[in-house]
């Protein structure tokens, strides 16, 4: 089981048991092999424009180094996608880089004020942003999305997305609407994006997801109506699947693999 992290936000305080999470833009830092790199390794570069302490477990402190876009790397430095190293990386640091990818963007998103557009800068009583002319703060964002299992005796329903990776299917999602309810969006989605009407909703759990910074709470439901008629403009493809007979999946580090490995075991 992961370690769990205390999450903070506070200019780094030079702790000697730190670990660096270092990204470019939403690029993370990496040396060959997964290696993070240290210290001493980033220090061939400049100044990152924001170095805060974002979270803590029993063994160490979390850094976020972040430097613009624009800055350049040789070997044997690489940037790398978030996504792409999610499922390689072991169980502690999996809650570490989604916080710290998510800070990125609102760090990002929040350079100025969307009241007055003066600057942002940190404010510690808040543990925030706040502008330096008006006052206002800003805290870092998240979207609560909905993503459901659906089932249908033995079948359980599973789409395929125009930007998914290769050949992979996975569990139909959206985001909350203002107003709306969690259980209200998983019926509304479903409806939405393949024409099926379902019943029998019961929690599974959630999951931050910083892609940008969505907030997954994850459903079971049982088919009730209908015949997949998928959103075109949203799906590629929607079928029902056996344990048999299931496609590529999505990444191990998601809550949609692990309430599909869920639903695997309990059938």
């Amino acid at each position: 089981m992961a370690n769990p992290i205390v999450p903070f936000f506070k200019p780094t305080q030079h702790e000697p048991n730190r670990f660096i999470l270092a990204f470019s833009d939403d690029l993370v830092l990496l040396l060959p092999d997964l290696t993070f790199p240290s210290e001493e390794d980033l220090a061939l570069f400049q100044e990152p424009t924001h170095r805060f302490d974002i979270a803590k477990n029993d063994r160490q402190t979390f850094s976020l180094y972040l430097w613009d876009a624009a800055l350049e790397v040789n070997a044997p430095f690489e940037k790398r996608q978030l996504r792409s190293i999610l499922p390689l990386v072991g169980d502690d640091l999996l809650e570490p880089l989604i916080r710290a990818k998510q800070l990125v963007h609102w760090l990002q998103d929040n350079r100025f004020c969307g009241r007055c557009g003066a600057p942002f800068s940190y404010f510690a009583t808040m543990s925030s942003l706040k502008c330096t002319a008006c006052g206002q703060l800003s805290f870092p964002k998240l979207s609560p999305a909905c993503i459901v299992l659906i089932t249908r005796g033995d079948e359980i329903l599973l789409a395929r997305s125009y930007h998914y990776a290769n050949s992979m299917y996975s569990l139909i999602a959206g985001f909350v609407e203002a107003g709306e309810s969690a259980e209200a969006c998983v019926v509304r989605e479903v409806r939405e994006e393949v024409g099926l009407e379902i019943e029998g909703l019961e929690y599974f759990g959630t999951q931050p997801w910083p892609f940008p910074h969505s907030f997954m709470i994850g459903f079971f439901a049982r088919y009730k109506s209908g015949e997949i008629v998928i959103q075109e403009e949203e799906l590629e493809d929607a079928k029902w699947f056996t344990k048999e007979t299931l496609p590529e999946l999505p990444y191990s580090t998601s809550i949609a693999y692990q309430m599909i490995q869920t639903w695997i075991q309990k059938h």
